[in-house]
């Protein structure tokens, strides 16, 4: 008797922790944001003409062209991106975004970006500041 309950604690146990990493395994399969062009928080003295986000990914995944976003937003809430920003369709990886923006100049400016990952659909998403400053005249 005392064995079959031990036997019946312990694999409760197992099927709780299996049930656990594959949890977390599920999360940690989620689009992680490695790097930005320009930098969150950034002061750059060039307005850029692009916005490009790297992210890393399980080795079986790639970013999903049809669900993700990138877009960039002045401070009185204009987007001053051309509308079309996500998946960079020439990285055959699928593991970058792109947004291409319109004329700016000095000001912060946010970036929002959602990644979806296929085949999971795993979602993530976020947001940073850069700054482009003031040209300094002589």
């Amino acid at each position: 008797m005392y064995t079959m309950r031990r036997r019946a604690l312990i694999l409760g146990f197992l099927l709780f922790l299996g049930a656990a990493l594959i949890r977390v395994g599920g999360t940690l399969a989620h689009a992680r944001l490695l790097r930005a062009e320009p930098p969150p928080g950034s002061v750059v003295k060039t307005p850029p003409a692009v916005v490009r986000l790297w992210f890393a990914l399980a080795p079986n995944e790639e970013l999903d062209p049809r669900r993700c976003t990138l877009s960039v937003w002045d401070r009185q809430g204009r987007r001053v991106d051309d509308g079309k920003g996500g998946v960079d369709l020439n990285d055959l990886d699928r593991r970058t975004m792109i947004a291409r923006l319109k004329p700016i100049g000095p000001g912060t400016y946010t970036v929002r970006w959602k990644a979806v990952t296929a085949p999971d659909r795993g979602a993530s998403q976020g947001s940073f500041r850069f700054t482009v400053a003031p040209s300094k005249t002589p």
